[in-house]
């Protein structure tokens, strides 16, 4: 994520993406609060009214049969079939009239409560409404039946003419509040109907298997969320009262129930969150793509000048220029950049011509007092001894100690030549598998072919795997290192004793106990994919003025000395992927460390 920020067309790409982003989905959840706000609030008015809607039928029903009920019981023909208490007689009449009001029960009984005549059902429910407090009143009762919830309406069979009236029995009509009544509501009403009594589900126009689940909250008071199935719903329960004297036991009051799919109701508005959410993404498309244009406009100049500063870094051509456009969507400070790195690259290029002249004349300044100096003393010895060679009295003693001198001072002008040859010619590496503990012993014989092989001590790692490098080119530059090293210890004069080139650690036959302690030490280490070589010399170490200048070409502070050797080793290390470091103090001796790739992959 750091990296993606550091970008800056990132940055404005993002910053400009999640304003968008942030801005829409405030408005978004706004919108979608407010109107799934209004959405609840006209479902629970809606719920309520269907309440309402659904009670004020029932009622009306209540009221429809009670008036059939008392028009019946009005009837000559219903008196008459009552006036003998005969029930063969009642019974065809109470067929009848049943079935002319479409009544679901209709009894007829005697004025002491016997039946006389029952169609449709049982006289059971009657048995519920009791004897009557007064002979002329009206009376209702609820009984929970295993069709639904019935309820039965008592009206008295009376005539009025005489003093008193006389009274021929109750005639009984009852409706059943089942399934098929629900089914009528939700109809009209739109919405699921229930109806209970005592703790059960009576009627529903809901599936059988729901039951349970609306038993469950009957007593719930208010409305409240159900869930039945895959589908939610707001629910109302509220009782249903009577009008007049009841006979449903205190307890036994009936309940209806008002179902509202809140599923169904909302898909509107989720079709509408829907379009707001396709709305939403489609602008914040727009504004990302608009974002991404607007930073390309800004960062394209920057990324031409930072491919400019690029290939200057890779090739050192400095004539490489940013183009300067002047378009009209281009980014003014961008341009300004771009002719101001031009004009950079301008100053550079002429800054370097000069600093490179002024560095080949400084080269040749130093180049021309060593070689001066080197090849002077060489020479003058040649000639003293070629001087001596011309002497009439030359015997054969003196004539092949002066044939040696002249070699021996041959040989060190050729040294210097070949020195300053391979400095100044670029390096080629033949890489190869190669041991490194092997070369590093070989290595250190060389620097102390001659010399007294115990001032150096190897301590190399036993694990050291093969390595992919130039083995001679590593020679090379460890012979420089190590013939600094020993010169630096011959120099200080440093007591030494050691192991006589053998490694601590499965050296060859041979080997000599370690004395008290070496003049120098290498070791060599290798860790995760890397290869470490320290060459550790306790000799005159270096002063803090001359360690700037130890890389430098020529400088030496020896008086035989090139001042090549760190240099060109410097050149081999680097060349083969790695780094050298130097740490010393004057007097106390010098390590240098070489920080090395183990594979070809690494070098490459």
């Amino acid at each position: 994520m750091i990296r993606i920020a550091s970008s800056l067309t990132n940055r404005i790409f993002i910053a400009s993406t999640l304003l968008a982003i942030v801005s829409l989905g405030l408005a978004f959840y706004f919108v979608n609060a407010r109107v799934s706000s209004e959405a609840e609030a006209d479902l629970r008015r809606s719920l309520t009214e269907a309440a309402t809607l659904v009670d004020l039928r029932r009622e009306n029903l209540t009221d429809t049969f009670r008036t059939m009920a008392r028009l019946v019981a009005d009837i000559p023909k219903l008196k008459a079939s009552m006036a003998d208490n005969d029930a063969a007689t009642a019974q065809p009449v109470a067929d009848e009239y049943r079935q002319l009001i479409s009544a679901d029960l209709l009894v007829l009984t005697d004025p002491r409560g016997n039946v006389l005549g029952v169609s449709g059902g049982d006289a059971e429910p009657i048995l519920r409404l009791g004897e009557p407090t007064k002979p002329l009143e009206e009376i209702s009762t609820f009984v929970p039946r295993a069709r639904g919830l019935l309820e039965a309406i008592s009206v008295p069979v009376v005539t009025l003419d005489g003093d008193p009236p006389l009274i021929f029995g109750r005639l009984t009509v009852g409706f059943y509040m089942d399934d098929r009544l629900a089914a009528r509501f939700k109809e009209l009403t739109g919405t699921e109907v229930a109806f209970a009594s005592q703790g059960k589900i009576l009627a529903s126009s809901l599936p059988r298997e729901a039951r349970d689940t609306l038993a469950s909250v009957l007593d719930a008071p208010g409305t409240a969320p159900l869930t039945i199935g895959d589908q939610e719903y707001l629910y109302l329960s509220q009782p249903m009262p009577h009008h007049g004297r009841t006979a449903t036991p205190r307890g036994e009051v009936p309940v209806m129930m008002v179902l509202q799919s809140r599923t169904e109701r909302l898909s509107v508005l989720n079709s509408l969150r829907l379009g707001l959410a396709g709305a939403l993404i489609i602008t914040i498309l727009l504004a990302t793509l608009l974002s991404y244009f607007v930073a390309r406009t800004v960062t394209l100049p920057l990324a031409a000048v930072t491919g400019a500063m690029g290939d200057v870094a890779a090739t050192g051509d400095l004539t490489r220029k940013v183009p300067v456009r002047s378009r009209a969507w281009d980014d003014e400070d961008a341009r300004l950049l771009a002719s101001a790195f031009n004009t950079l690259t301008d100053s550079v290029a002429r800054f370097q011509k000069e600093a490179s002249q002024k560095e080949r004349l400084s080269s040749l300044g130093r180049l021309s007092t060593v070689i001066a100096h080197e090849i002077r003393n060489p020479l003058m010895i040649i000639r003293a001894t070629l001087t001596s060679l011309r002497r009439d009295q030359v015997n054969t003693a003196d004539r092949l100690e002066a044939a040696a001198d002249i070699d021996e001072e041959t040989t060190r002008l050729n040294n210097l030549v070949s020195d300053v040859l391979d400095f100044a010619k670029p390096i080629r590496f033949d890489l190869a598998a190669a041991n490194l503990n092997d070369v590093c012993r070989a290595s250190a014989t060389a620097a102390w072919a001659g010399h007294d092989s115990d001032e150096v001590q190897l301590e190399l790692d036993p694990s050291m795997p093969m390595a992919v490098t130039d083995a001679e080119r590593m020679r090379t530059a460890l012979i420089n290192i190590l013939t600094n090293a020993r010169h630096a210890v011959q120099a200080a004069g440093t007591p030494t004793g050691g192991s006589s080139l053998n490694d601590r650690s499965g050296g060859s036959p041979g080997s000599v106990a370690v004395a008290s302690r070496p003049g120098v030490i290498v070791k060599t280490r290798y860790s995760a994919g890397r290869v470490l070589i320290t060459v550790q010399d306790f000799g005159t170490g270096i002063s803090a003025d001359d360690m700037s200048h130890i890389f430098d070409p020529y400088f030496t502070t020896r008086r035989k000395g090139t001042g090549l050797g760190l240099p060109i080793a410097k050149n081999i290390i680097e060349g083969l992927g790695g780094s050298i470091t130097v740490a010393s103090q004057l007097g106390g001796g010098t390590t240098i460390r070489l920080d090395l790739p183990l594979t070809a992959e690494a070098i490459a």
